[in-house]
């Protein structure tokens, strides 16, 4: 039987969970595989060291922490901010914020109606100047620029 195996038999029964004919397997495997042997010794001796540790809870201890634990209930109760007025107060931000938001959105919205209707007359007056450029006259440009420094400038017709 491998290691892992055996580790597992191991674990269910310190688990009290290892069925009662599977128990003698696992001690005669026991004998064989070195490994499982020493994680057996090891889990014993946890086993045995925590079934000693466990001491009874006190009763008064218990009554200590209940009582203090309603006490804490009680105090969180009483203040000014207690859940209810907590919760009103959240809901009614909520509600101021969502009303701010939608006011803020449909301000957005006309902006950017605007905004297009801008776009679209500059978009306008742009075809509007190229046409005003286009129905000028052409013109000869002609000069010296070395000696005279002079530009003439004649439209033809």
């Amino acid at each position: 039987m491998e290691s892992k195996e055996l580790i597992n038999l191991i674990d269910k029964y310190f688990d009290n969970e290892l069925e009662k004919g599977k128990e003698a397997l696992l001690f005669s495997s026991l004998g064989v595989n070195e490994e499982a042997r020493e994680y057996f010794k090891k889990m014993n001796t946890l086993n045995t060291a925590l079934a000693g540790s466990m001491d009874e809870f006190p009763q008064s201890l218990e009554e200590k922490i209940f009582n203090g634990v309603s006490k804490q209930s009680q105090k969180s109760e009483s203040g000014f901010f207690n859940q209810k007025v907590f919760t009103a107060i959240a809901y009614s931000f909520s509600i101021i914020l969502l009303a701010f938001s939608i006011f803020f959105y449909s301000k957005s919205e006309e902006y950017k109606v605007q905004f297009v209707d801008l776009t679209r007359e500059v978009s306008e007056q742009n075809q509007k100047i190229n046409m005003l450029i286009n129905a000028l006259p052409q013109v000869d440009v002609q000069g010296q620029y070395v000696q005279v420094k002079t530009v003439v400038v004649t439209p033809q017709s």
